[in-house]
């Protein structure tokens, strides 16, 4: 009984993630052009001006709210809530693929996080950033949870997409050893950064489409990760040609030949 009252809420909650997407959507574009403070968090994000500070007090409180950040180090946080979740959703569908899949990622990015990520006390990412992440991996799980009491996703494994997901997974970690690698926001040159300024972002692409063969609903996950890292990207690389103007810098921000 309390299964078949909570199947009759599927549709709702459905529905009330897709809005969430397009109003995260919406809202990227228009961070793009009108609060840039909210896509900024590392080396590309920029201190508050002086002239800031001219503002009158109304003002300059909505000021604090937009530029207010939380330490980079809070991504953990969002590996910790997906290894948590997905050791719950791999109890209960211990038989399925998937699920096991979403907590291997889980778990590398947080060892990566903790372990292989260097942050400093100047490593900092706007609040909007953290919120986004918090929404985006329990979005993650909703879907997965649902598709899997619907019976839609099945519990065999995808060779080919398996495949890319653990290459990509590889790959994402190595480019990451090359970024704690470095000097603090120096320009990283080995590897696929050669060729693209940000090859990680990239992976997490790749990663998630892996899951779209298990079902076509994740393609929500994926315009998503495109779409905001692909600002992100942009913005490394824009980071890079004025911060180092006198080195080849890669070609590309985010995908071969293409972007």
């Amino acid at each position: 009984m309390v299964l078949s009252t909570f199947d009759k809420y599927i549709p709702y909650i459905t529905i009330f993630y897709r809005v969430s997407f397009l109003i995260g959507l919406l809202s990227l574009l228009f961070a793009k052009f009108v609060l840039p403070e909210f896509l900024q968090y590392g080396k590309t994000l920029y201190p508050i001006k002086k002239s800031d500070k001219k503002l009158n007090h109304k003002n300059s409180k909505l000021n604090t709210i937009i530029h207010y950040t939380v330490p980079k180090a809070y991504f953990a946080h969002f590996y910790i809530l997906s290894t948590v979740l997905s050791l719950i959703t791999c109890a209960s569908y211990a038989g399925y693929t998937l699920p096991w899949l979403v907590l291997f990622h889980s778990i590398r990015r947080l060892y990566e996080t903790l372990y292989v990520c260097k942050y400093t006390n100047k490593s900092r990412m706007n609040w909007s950033h953290y919120v986004v992440g918090i929404w985006f991996y329990s979005v993650l799980h909703i879907i997965l949870n649902i598709k899997l009491k619907q019976g839609i996703i099945l519990s065999d494994l995808h060779k080919y997409s398996s495949a890319l997901f653990i290459i990509a997974s590889w790959d994402q970690y190595m480019n990451h050893k090359v970024l704690s690698g470095l000097v603090k926001y120096s320009l990283p040159k080995d590897r696929l950064f050669k060729l693209i300024s940000s090859p990680h972002y990239l992976d997490e692409l790749l990663i998630y489409g892996s899951f779209i063969s298990y079902n076509a609903e994740f393609l929500w996950l994926v315009v998503w990760i495109f779409t905001s890292l692909a600002i992100s990207a942009i913005e490394t690389q824009r980071y890079y040609k004025i911060n180092f103007p006198n080195d080849k810098i890669a070609p590309y921000a985010f995908i071969p030949f293409l972007l």
